[in-house]
């Protein structure tokens, strides 16, 4: 990715210590993504609609770092996420949503960050899955967080350096309630290992939303009626999530499967979704590159819910990307979503018929089918 770099005044400038003892550098990027949606059915109508953040996320930030000596450096992120057809913030309206952290790192003994992070399965799983097709690629809903809805404030992460092809990450997230070392807690781990064209990962996240509201260091999920509690009512309770991916390239293609399960607990019971809510998930892709600027990719996901709802969805995504420059790209995508079974109303106190959901785009469905067409672009600076 092609970024403009702003250099900083050093340090020295201000301290009167020598510019050569100090190099820091500021780099200012982002990625802005529109795209003309269709949907067949959204709520019992069909839906045309100007839809950004379906192949890129819309954002802007600012990332950085400081050469301290001795190898090491200090480092930082600020990241913005806007939706690019209203121009209002993301995220809950946070300022920086996306990433806010700071921290040191060193070649040799790896990293260590605090702030609003990604979790390390995001880090290392999500890379070597379908998601960076699209959002109509991820799990419905996104009851496993394969599309990272959710980021995890009050956040240490430590990345290990690389070791043969091998990398780990270690996270926990610090509730910061008093009396209580585990209240709103999110603790996670991941691990990568990269052998020639063969790519595997595995990671897990616990997350406690067990504050006022439902409150905790990892964001809630608000995405469509696969997941509990998709409305105005808060989910009090905690998910467990466990992830493994694979990756194998061979020339110009590219194929990928993944697992997840993810358990979502209530800690307040209501009239059904008084039990934990199991999604088990699995999916494949493949990606073809005819030509350096043509390619094409094509991905099935099935998940099933189980607990006091249960309910199966199949997926099937197909689409193309065409990149005018390093930095520019127009894209085509289109889905099929079908559901059977049952699912929670928004409020949680009773069953209905769960609809086609494609990822976890706009609004399901309000019958067993949905089919999404997007035509949009993508352009990074």
């Amino acid at each position: 990715m092609r970024r403009l770099a702003i250099v900083s005044l050093p340090l020295a400038v201000l301290s009167g210590i020598p510019a050569a003892q100090a190099q820091s550098s500021v780099t200012l990027y982002g990625e802005i993504d529109n795209a003309f949606a269709y949907y067949n059915n959204v709520g019992h109508h069909s839906l045309v609609a100007l839809q950004g953040a379906d192949f890129t996320a819309n954002q802007w930030g600012l990332k950085g770092k400081e050469d301290l000596g001795g190898g090491f450096q200090a480092i930082f992120n600020l990241e913005n996420g806007f939706d690019i057809n209203t121009g209002t913030l993301r995220q809950g309206g946070r300022e920086f949503g996306k990433n806010a952290w700071v921290g040191l790192a060193s070649k040799s003994l790896g990293s260590v960050t605090i702030g609003r992070q990604l979790d390390p399965t995001v880090d290392l799983v999500q890379p070597l899955t379908a998601d960076g097709y699209g959002p109509a690629f991820t799990t419905p809903g996104d009851a496993d967080n394969n599309d990272n809805t959710f980021r995890v404030d009050n956040s240490i992460k430590y990345t290990s350096p690389t070791y043969g092809g091998l990398q780990y990450e270690l996270m926990y997230g610090l509730g910061g309630v008093p009396g209580s070392v585990s209240s709103q807690e999110t603790s996670s781990a991941a691990v990568a290992y990269t052998r020639g064209p063969l790519s595997l990962a595995a990671g897990y996240i616990f997350a406690k939303n067990d504050g006022v509201a439902g409150v905790g260091t990892a964001d809630l999920t608000h995405n469509n009626s696969v997941t509990p509690l998709f409305g105005s009512v808060p989910f009090i309770g905690s998910r467990s999530i466990a992830h493994v991916a694979a990756q194998y390239v061979i020339g110009p293609f590219t194929v990928n499967i993944r697992y997840s399960n993810a358990q979502w607990k209530p800690y307040v019971k209501l009239a059904a979704f008084n039990r934990t809510e199991t999604f088990n998930t699995g999916a494949t892709s493949l990606e073809y590159l005819i030509s350096p600027a043509f390619a094409v990719n094509a991905g099935y996901t099935y998940m099933r819910s189980s607990g006091a709802s249960s309910a199966t969805y199949h997926t099937v995504a197909v689409g193309t990307e065409y990149f005018l420059s390093k930095r520019t790209t127009l894209y085509a995508i289109s889905a099929y979503s079908h559901a059977r079974g049952t699912t929670f109303s928004s409020d949680g106190n009773s069953l209905v018929a769960a609809g086609g959901t494609v990822g976890d785009l706009e609004s399901s469905s309000g019958t067993p089918n949905q089919v999404a067409v997007i035509l949009g672009i993508t352009h990074k600076f």
